[in-house]
């Protein structure tokens, strides 16, 4: 008897789990059907007449290819902009292409398809103009579901070991561009990732595109983050606030809060294009070179090539022991040396403790010396330690490369570290000054960074 209720319940058993495989088949087979559904023939229809258009040499008839097409609201239309809208050649194909892709993304069938394709646009080793174009499609919305959606999609992949930050931070710095509420309220979005507080460069790109977006929502995001920040990143945003309204208030968001609140509804922004004034350096500020040393985290290079010979490297070598001496303890910092090749001090940043700064006096006297600028690898060094910013003193152009393209793969490099390149370009008898100019001013200004010819 026991013998046969076993193998009833066995039976029971067995066949449940016939049961449930036959139902997960069944699902699977619905979903394969549902993806292999032949498109509807109104999309059909609608993509033979935008192919021909797309044809077509005159940008306006290929604008009207790509407004028309998305009329047709399913996956497939968004499928085609993203193919044939977004990669066209002409400026104002491409906008009408962003244009109907935000609009299509309304759509929750469209919208779940331009989820699937940038989670696997996000697994290329870098981001392409598709990827760029399904961010920005996808978070400039008013859906508040559609941006808990994609903030999650952006978080999960920038805190995987391949998340690359650059997608986002290039829509970030296209929003500083567009300057408008909307503008403001997505920044302030992209600012709630959880890169926002582990990402020194994520950090400073989204500061430096509130700081271009002259609306009354930017400066409460900047004042409401300012007793958050230090650093480079704080005095990026006193620096715009100070210039933006004549005010010296400082690191005191209370003052800063204080004031806004009373002047908010009367301000007027300075007109689009309209380059704020700019401000004398604070004498209290520390500086080198002239250049405010304001950064947490400090990397000093130093040509000590031949040609630096003589007074150069004496008043050189006298600078830069001087701007040691004034770190703060709060500050780390490091040296790298280049001639031949480049060296750095220490393996890592260390704070500026009075021993520290001693032994790196020590090592700035006695440094001597040698042939070849070995420029490129000195930069390369110093990014390796990690900074907020470089201070990049050399007298002559690289010897390790070509200076646009050392400039170029900085540049590149830079555009998701944000670390401050300021240059001093030594003058001696032997130079001239000559190239001086044509890399240490580039490598400076793409670099936001500031330029200091020394002679």
């Amino acid at each position: 008897m026991q013998q046969r209720m076993q193998r009833t319940a066995h039976a029971v058993v067995d066949f449940s789990v016939l049961i449930l495989v036959f139902v997960v088949v069944f699902m699977l087979i619905c979903v394969a059907s549902a993806r292999a559904a032949p498109p509807t023939p109104e999309f059909m229809a609608a993509k033979q007449a935008f192919t021909i258009q797309m044809r077509k040499k005159q940008p306006a008839m290929r604008v009207t290819a790509v407004t028309t097409v998305a009329d047709v609201i399913q996956p497939e239309t968004a499928e085609l902009l993203l193919k044939r809208g977004i990669t066209d050649d002409d400026a104002s194909v491409q906008q009408a292409a962003r244009i109907a892709l935000k609009q299509l993304a309304d759509d929750r069938s469209v919208r779940q398809y331009l989820l699937t394709e940038i989670k696997k646009s996000f697994r290329k080793q870098s981001p392409d103009e598709v990827t760029i174009e399904l961010f920005r499609a996808l978070i400039v919305t008013d859906d508040e579901e559609r941006q808990a959606e994609m903030m999650k999609v952006l978080d999960d992949y920038l805190s995987s070991s391949k998340g690359n930050p650059l997608a986002p931070m290039i829509v970030i710095d296209d929003l500083g561009v567009q300057d408008d509420a909307e503008a403001a309220r997505v920044v302030k979005l992209l600012s709630t990732s959880k890169a926002f507080d582990a990402n020194f460069g994520y950090r400073r790109c989204v500061v430096q595109a509130m700081s271009k977006i002259r609306q009354s929502e930017a400066v409460d995001f900047l004042i409401e983050i300012l007793p958050k920040t230090q650093g480079l990143i704080q005095h990026d945003v006193i620096q715009y606030l100070t210039r933006l309204t004549k005010q010296k208030f400082r690191d005191n968001d209370r003052e800063w809060n204080t004031w806004w609140k009373e002047n908010q509804r009367a301000f007027e922004f300075p007109a689009a294009g309209v380059a704020l004034p700019e401000i004398a350096n604070d004498e209290q500020q520390l500086s080198y070179y002239g250049i405010p040393i304001c950064a947490k985290r400090i990397v000093f290079a130093l040509d000590t090539s031949a040609s630096m010979r003589g007074l150069p490297f004496e008043a050189a070598k006298i600078a830069l022991l001087k701007a040691v001496d004034s770190l703060p303890e709060a500050v780390a910092f490091d040296l790298v040396f280049f001639d031949a090749n480049a060296q750095s001090w220490l393996p890592r940043l260390v704070p500026a403790t009075k021993d520290a700064k001693r032994e790196a006096s020590r090592i700035i006297v006695e440094r001597g010396l040698k042939l070849g600028t070995a420029s490129n690898e000195a930069l390369n060094a110093a990014f390796g330690l990690e900074p907020e910013a470089i201070y990049f003193l050399s007298d002559g152009e690289p010897t390790d490369g070509a200076p646009p393209a050392i400039v170029n793969a900085i540049s590149r490099m830079n555009k998701t570290r944000r670390i401050s390149i300021h240059t001093i370009g030594v003058v001696t008898q032997r130079n001239g000054g000559a190239g001086l100019t044509m890399f240490m001013q580039p490598l400076a200004n793409r670099n936001y960074g500031t330029f200091r010819l020394v002679e």
